[in-house]
């Protein structure tokens, strides 16, 4: 079975964040350096004003266009296929029973009763931690981090089956979850060290169970 994460598409968004986070200083050492060149008569005014033009140019809109549209877009990609993977990863684990019961059905008889653990660490974007920011300012209801949340509940649970399967189990029981928050020492305010005002980078979920397999009479 294929894995739900790290998919081409986020290797594709998160290589093309990188490149453009390389990218985009680099321009900055463009224009001193055509500066320098000028004062000391290496290069024409012309070329300078060609060379400089291009790399603010690049730089605007690189910076305040094209990277923000790109991550914005990638984003929503990523967790679009991201569901769609967890539908079909749901759709081939359906055979396999899951339940956060305590006791079992009399006529159960398991075998094989192992301890099993899994966890999942979602990373959130900059346009879910925008909308954030503003969320806390009137309050109410996130769907954006709704979404998130759903995102690794979803997938920690596929993973939790998977490693039931693997193991011979049809049944994983008395599941439980514990979700935690990964925070930055930044936020929109600037950074500090009050958790109560770091920024969300992101959710930890970590799912627990017993699986077994199980003979009915």
């Amino acid at each position: 079975m294929q894995p739900t994460m790290n998919t081409r598409v986020e290797k594709f968004a998160f290589g093309m964040a990188i490149f453009f986070m390389i990218l985009l200083p680099i321009l900055w050492i463009f224009v001193p350096t055509s500066l320098f060149l000028l004062l000391n008569g290496r290069m024409e005014r012309e070329q300078i004003e060609v060379v400089v033009g291009m790399a603010a140019f690049l730089f605007f809109f690189g910076s305040a266009i094209f990277f923000p549209l790109m991550c914005i877009a990638c984003s929503i990609w990523i967790e679009s296929s991201h569901f769609k993977a967890l539908v079909n990863a749901e759709r081939e684990l359906s055979d396999m029973l899951l339940s956060d019961l305590k006791t079992l059905p009399p006529n159960w008889h398991p075998t094989g009763a192992i301890f099993i653990c899994e966890n999942v660490v979602i990373a959130n974007d900059y346009f879910k931690a925008f909308l954030w920011f503003f969320r806390k300012i009137i309050g109410g209801r996130s769907r954006s981090f709704e979404r998130l949340v759903e995102r690794g509940r979803r997938e920690v649970t596929v993973r939790l089956l998977r490693e039931a399967k693997k193991c011979g189990a049809n049944v994983v029981w008395n599941v439980r979850y514990e979700t935690s928050i990964v925070r930055t020492n930044y936020s929109w305010a600037g950074g500090n060290n009050n958790n109560n005002t770091k920024s969300m980078a992101g959710v930890e979920i970590i799912a627990y169970g017993t699986a077994f397999s199980i003979t009915n009479e």
